[in-house]
């Protein structure tokens, strides 16, 4: 109960106190407190420095040079306002001292000649094969608040990276598909494999995902390209807590930073809690699907 508000004199001064309101309980979050500070000190830490430096590159590989004609420049200055004689004399500190700063200046040169000469190749985009579709679940329709969650992770990530296919399976269920789709597949078909299997077991210890860089160079390939595009060059697979995975596919090599990686994993986070609070049938293809064929199967025998 809220106490009454009273003015009491003191000093002179008139004191209002102010009135005690009880606290409001509040709703019980879906994740365990403790598992969500562990995911959070595991989250990898974005490095300031190393952005700045990308963001600074040219710089960067001039500066040797620059140093190295800089310094080549001062000890020729130096020896001609001292009144030393131009000759290099092996009896004098200081002609000892010019030559080593010669050498060394020769070494920055080179070293900027050289970090001009290699630039980093720039790796472009592929145009995806295959349509580009906005599925979820029918079964969903009157979730209006999920759908919205919905939108905003795609739009999140959409607008933010360099995805270009989006999916989620959940509980058995492919909720949602945005973006690009492999070319002849329905949509609301995708499935989880092996690789998102371990992703999902890894919630229960670490919450980490998996990031496939580069996608054709990995075996497990054939597991995302049986729903993504054929060509999908990399793939992030963030868990959904135990029960989902949350997959990104993206049209260039590395396309994801280390940002990107945290940032889904955040909307995962997001996702896991509002899912938590939806009602969802058990059936159809996924984590539960799988589980529930095998046990048919062990029945039959």
């Amino acid at each position: 109960m809220a106490l009454s508000v009273t003015t009491q004199a003191r000093g002179g001064i008139l004191l209002r106190r102010r009135p005690f309101l009880a606290p409001v309980s509040a709703k019980p979050r879906t994740l365990p407190r403790a598992a969500a500070e562990k995911k959070a000190a595991a989250a990898p830490v974005p490095d300031q420095s190393f952005d700045f430096v990308a963001q600074n590159a040219g710089f960067f590989r001039a500066l040797p040079l620059w140093a190295g004609g800089l310094g080549v420049a001062s000890l020729l200055l130096n020896r001609s306002l001292s009144g030393i004689a131009p000759v290099v004399d092996a009896s004098s500190s200081q002609s000892r001292a010019d030559v080593l700063g010669i050498v060394l200046s020769a070494v920055l040169l080179l070293t900027g000649l050289q970090w001009l000469a290699l630039k980093p190749r720039e790796i472009a985009a592929v145009d995806l094969d295959g349509p580009s579709v906005d599925y979820t679940d029918v079964g969903l329709k009157p979730n209006a608040a999920l759908l919205r969650e919905f939108g905003w992770a795609r739009d999140a990530m959409f607008r933010t990276t360099r995805c270009k296919s989006l999916v989620l399976i959940y509980k058995g269920r492919n909720l949602f598909h945005y973006g690009a789709i492999r070319k002849g597949l329905k949509p609301g078909e995708a499935g989880p494999g092996e690789i998102c299997t371990q992703a999902r077991k890894g919630a229960m210890r670490d919450g980490q995902g998996n990031y496939l860089a580069n996608l054709v160079l990995y075996p497990g390939r054939p597991e995302f390209t049986a729903f993504l595009p054929e060509n999908t060059q990399g793939v992030m697979v963030q868990p959904v807590g135990s029960d989902g995975v949350l997959v990104a596919g993206t049209d260039t090599i590395r396309g994801f930073s280390r940002l990107d990686q945290a940032w889904l994993s955040t909307i995962a986070d997001k996702l896991e809690v509002s899912l938590g609070e939806a009602a969802l049938p058990q059936t159809g293809v996924g984590f539960a699907g799988a589980g529930a064929g095998g046990k048919g199967g062990a029945k039959k025998k």
